[in-house]
This record gives C-alpha cells, structure tokens and sequence, in this order.
C-alpha cells in the first residue's frame, strides 16, 4: 500500500468512527466556501479536523459537518478560497495526494457519492456559460500537469488506473438542470479545463483550453475529481461561473461567489433526496 496516503486515512477514518462520527453516504466538497446545504438535514455532529490524526495541512484547519436527512448521512468539508494573496495554496513539500485526502476519507468512510462546488471562469463569451450562471460539469479536461495519484501505485484506497468516463453522474446532473429550471437559477452544461492555480491564464491559453473542448475553466478542480474516480466514487461538479473575458482579482471573484450562493444553495438543497437516492443505488451496484 502506499503508505503516506492510506495510513492516514485508515487512521483518520477510525479515529473519527470512535468519535461517533456517522458514517457518510454523500460527501459535499464546497470548495467556495458556504455552510451545510439547507435540505440536508441539522447538523448532528461536528468536529474540527486539526484535532483528527493523520489529516494533512491544509485540511487540519477545516471543519467536518455530519447531518442526516431522507435516510442518508451527508458529510460536509467547507474548502473556503482562503486570503487574497496565497488563496489556499499547498505547502512546498505536500503530497501530490493532498488536495484529494477529504475524497479518500469520505469514500474509505462510506460514501459512494460527491458534490463539489466550485468557482471558474467563462472560456467562451457567445455560450452557454455566463459570468453569474452555475455550470453544471458533463466532464472535465486536465490541463494542469499534475495528479494527485503520483506515486499511489501501492495504495490500496482504488486502482492506480481509475475509470473516468462515468464519474460525473448524467441522471443526477439531468435532475439538477430540472430543479435548476423550476427555480429560474440560470444554468448550463459544460466541459470544464482543469488548470493549475495559482498563475491566471495567459489569452493564448484559455484560447487552447476553448479550442480542445472546453467551456470553463476551474482551477485546482483536477484533484478532487481525479481521487473521486480512484475512490470509486460517482460526483456531480458544479461551478460557479465567476470571471469572463476579463480579469478579475481574487477579491472580486469572492464578492461574487457570494452574490451566487443562495442560488447554489438553493439547488444543493433542492437535490438532496435525490442524493440520497443515488448514494443508496450506487451503494446496490457495488455490493
């Protein structure tokens, strides 16, 4: 096994289970910053993850939300952007696999389905995916050069060579664009580029990342998805489309992931049975 990664799952994960922690069907990655989505039940159990073996920097200064609604557990990971000059930037000497450790815990814990929320950046200007809209990922491009499964191959937490062509789940994103829809929350359909953060992209790249498929780009969005399909969990990726054409600072794209979280609550809200539904009939599959 590989033994960086899984010991410190296996060891986070047992010690939250003596802690009373329930265990998840469903993890939510909110990767804008945000709460517990209403709909996904009262909080029934919390605790800040600095004070749980084996969690890595940055997560140690995160928290984990439990709740539980329509049968299931919902386990929430509030990944705020972090300040304005560094956002949420790993230390120098992290493991690959770092960004990724909350995915690995979740799916070692129990669950079989991920939400991610993000922010991005709108790569074609006549489409679909405006500034001010929530894009629904049908699937994603990795232009970042970089996975956080370098050096997994003894890990025992998936394969080295994860399937990805089912990972963002078509019923459950069909069903969001529905509920979406009712609300009046503009939405769309669209293939994200994985880019590396922290350096914005040069015109010449988001003209490449357009021109090889891509509607929006999202920065460090790669690493999430990636653990998801090594994890062997199904995900449904939302991004919030923040930036266009034009460059906006770090402080501008916060005030308006602001202005679009009541909208993403909403829909986060809206969807949990369906969730729920889904983490159970993914569960059965794999039994």
């Amino acid at each position: 096994m590989c033994p960086q990664l899984d010991d410190a799952v296996y060891a986070a994960s047992k010690e939250l289970r003596g802690r009373g922690a329930p265990d998840p069907d469903v993890l939510f990655l909110l990767a804008t910053g945000g709460r517990v989505p209403p709909g996904a039940g009262e909080i029934a159990w919390r605790l800040p993850l600095s004070s749980v073996s084996g969690v890595p920097s940055p997560w140690r200064g995160k928290e984990l939300f439990a709740s539980e609604a329509h049968g299931a557990t919902f386990w929430t990971i509030v990944d705020a952007p972090g300040d304005e000059e560094t956002g949420n930037a790993l230390e120098a000497n992290a493991p690959a696999w770092t960004p990724g450790f909350p995915v690995w815990l979740a799916a070692c814990s129990g669950a079989s389905l991920a939400v991610h929320a993000g922010a991005g950046f709108s790569l074609d200007a006549e489409g679909d995916a405006r500034v001010g809209t929530l894009s629904l990922t049908s699937d994603h491009i990795n232009f970042s050069g970089r996975t956080p499964l370098l050096g997994l191959g003894q890990s025992r937490l998936g394969s080295i060579f994860p399937d990805q062509t089912h990972l963002h789940h078509e019923s459950l994103r069909r069903r969001a664009q529905e509920l979406a829809d009712e609300r009046g929350i503009p939405t769309s359909e669209a293939v994200v580029g994985c880019a590396l953060a922290p350096s914005q992209l040069t015109p010449a790249e988001r003209t490449w990342f357009a021109r090889a498929g891509a509607q929006i780009g999202a920065f460090g969005l790669a690493d999430p998805l990636i653990a998801m399909a090594h994890a062997g969990l199904s995900c449904l990726s939302i991004v919030a489309v923040l930036e266009g054409s034009t460059r906006m600072d770090l402080r501008t794209q916060i005030a308006a992931a602001d202005r679009l979280a009541p909208a993403l609550d909403d829909l986060l809200g809206a969807l949990v049975p369906d969730l729920a539904r889904t983490a159970f009939e993914l569960r059965e599959e794999t039994a």
